[in-house]
């Protein structure tokens, strides 16, 4: 089997289309044949390349059309001579659709025996498939002609226009997604993701001389090892790829998850979906697990396993992607739900003393923020974090992170009222309303800026040997305020409002400005992709001095 690789993915790239390349081919009669080997299993590269193939749907120029091959896909057989040659034509791609212009071949059309679509051209789109593009699609997938099919009735037919006709208003081509497939010899066996009773379609493939045509189309029996229950109840550690869930605590790990899950399949109950449509049984959170390798770049929903709690205790719903079983399970577990529904829960981190200092400021921003959030929607709001990130001792002068949560009256509002970065506890406080971290900027005891973005910089603009503190403006705002303690005295210069400038920023913060530059502040004129960056130096007399254009102050 060494050669079934390499033939078997220009096999499923083309199919029939298409032929082995030199070496590709059979080994010379005078070379010793080689041993079975058993069957491999497609590569994720290999499946994808089936998928490719086997597309339902491609461009036609005027709108998407179906594609030959997915006539294959319409019904269920054991060689392709016995597949249903209505269904087949169903889609197929037509020859143009029948107009006043085709009077004699309506007319023609119109005298055949139980004539069905009406007493005259365009009551209805009536498409004229040539035999030739049948059998075309019939050789290059699976080595027939239509003269080979058992049974071609059921479809009008012109002998004299050598064309079958079908009318269909709607659109719903036969589809075959490959989640997986193994090859062997001279044979493949693909198959796509299973239903909920384990059963799932299969198609195979033989190669014959230099091509590779379709032999089947089947369904399986229902196997309860290939439901959506009998995966989870053998789901393993080592098949989890990464979760993903949102909050501010690290993802589970899998060691911890996959047996919770695997315990869970005891407890599986019949139970309508989890909605989103304000009840108590809406969704309010949610993890995902992906499969695969550890190591890889990216994740698809196509190879995840989703589980999802809402209000209604102990009840967690699962559901997986399409190279998954297919289903919903319901599982009434105390364990898991208790794990979904805490999964964002932290201890609250209060300085205590700080914020006792700080209270006014930090009780004035909060109540701002909750009035304004929602129109007023929250009802209280609590402190949960209030400690020092930074400070400078010879100015006296320190930077405190703070957040809030949020709750609403009745408390199961708060989880219809999350946007963004937003999420609740397992108490259904709110968190995250503040998207960015807020900081509080105090100096010698006073509260004198709450920035949104978390920085506050410590730089001595005026080479003075005293440093002046750079904030930058709380939200999506883009500027800075400049506070000099210069003599004794704060004082505050808010750059944007100073300059009438659209943005602003410390210029030590551009990578590749000169060195002379550096300790200056940029200032952006204009409207995104049409403006101009300058260049300010702040002096001692606590002012702003136009030094240059940002062109002229960055490293050529």
């Amino acid at each position: 089997m060494k050669k079934c690789l390499s033939v078997l993915v220009c096999a499923l790239v083309l199919l029939a289309g298409c032929r082995s390349a030199p070496g590709d081919g059979p080994a010379p009669s005078s070379a010793p044949a080689e041993t079975p080997e058993a069957a491999r299993a497609l590569t994720r590269d290999e499946v994808e390349r089936v998928n490719k193939a086997f597309a339902s749907m491609e461009d036609g120029g005027s709108g998407t059309r179906a594609t030959p091959v997915s006539g294959f896909f319409t019904s269920r057989y054991e060689a392709p001579e016995d597949l249903d040659f209505a269904e087949f034509l169903r889609y197929f791609p037509d020859d143009g659709t029948l107009s006043a212009e085709n009077r004699a071949e309506s007319d023609a059309l119109a005298a055949l025996p139980g004539y069905p679509w009406g007493d005259s051209v365009g009551d209805m789109p009536i498409h004229r498939i040539p035999r030739a593009s049948v059998d075309e699609a019939l050789s290059r997938y699976a080595g027939i002609t239509a003269a080979e099919l058992a049974d071609t009735s059921g479809v009008p037919y012109l002998e004299e226009y050598d064309a079958w006709y079908t009318f269909t208003s709607d659109f719903g081509p036969g589809t075959f997604h490959c989640v997986g497939g193994e090859a062997e010899g001279d044979t493949a066996r693909l198959w796509a993701a299973p239903g909920e009773d384990g059963s799932r379609a299969e198609l195979t493939l033989r190669k014959e001389g230099e091509n590779w045509f379709i032999r089947s189309f089947l369904d399986s029996g229902p196997d309860p090892g290939r439901t959506l229950k009998g995966f989870l109840s053998e789901w393993k550690a080592e098949e989890i790829g990464s979760v993903s869930w949102g909050g501010p605590n690290e993802d589970p790990a899998a060691e911890v998850l996959a047996p919770m899950v695997r315990a869970s399949m005891e407890r599986t109950v019949d139970h309508n979906a989890l909605t989103l449509n304000g009840s108590d049984t809406d969704v309010v959170w949610s993890l995902d697990v992906y499969l695969g390798d550890k190591d890889a770049g990216g994740w698809s929903g196509e190879d995840a396993v989703h589980l999802w709690a809402g209000l209604e205790e102990n009840l967690v719903e699962i559901f997986a992607g399409e190279n998954l079983p297919r289903g919903r399970l319901f599982v009434e577990d105390e364990a898991l739900y208790q794990f979904l529904r805490t999964q964002n829960d932290r201890p609250d981190h209060i300085d205590r003393a700080a914020y006792a200092s700080y209270r006014d400021t930090v009780d004035a921003y909060f109540d701002a923020r909750r009035t304004e959030a929602w129109d007023g929607g929250f009802s209280s709001w609590e402190l949960t974090d209030f400690f020092p990130v930074a400070e400078n001792e010879g100015r006296n002068a320190q930077v405190y992170a703070m957040a809030a949560a949020y709750r609403a009256d009745p408390p199961e509002k708060a989880a219809r009222m999350l946007a963004g970065g937003m999420y609740v506890d397992s108490t259904l406080r709110a968190h995250g309303l503040d998207w960015r971290p807020v900081y509080l900027l105090a100096v010698d005891g006073r509260a004198v800026h709450v920035t949104g973005d978390g920085r506050a910089e410590d730089v001595d603009l005026t080479d003075d040997g005293e440093a002046e503190i750079v904030a930058y403006l709380p939200g999506n705002a883009r500027g800075v305020v400049i506070y000099d303690l210069s003599g004794g005295k704060l004082t505050g210069l808010d750059v944007n409002q100073t300059l009438g400038c659209r943005g602003s920023d410390y210029a030590g913060n551009i990578g590749n400005i000169r060195e002379e530059y550096s300790n200056c502040i940029e200032a952006f004129f204009g409207e995104d992709g049409a403006g101009v960056s300058k260049i300010y130096r702040y002096t001692a007399a606590r002012t702003l001095e136009y030094v240059c254009g940002l062109d002229e102050a960055l490293r050529r």
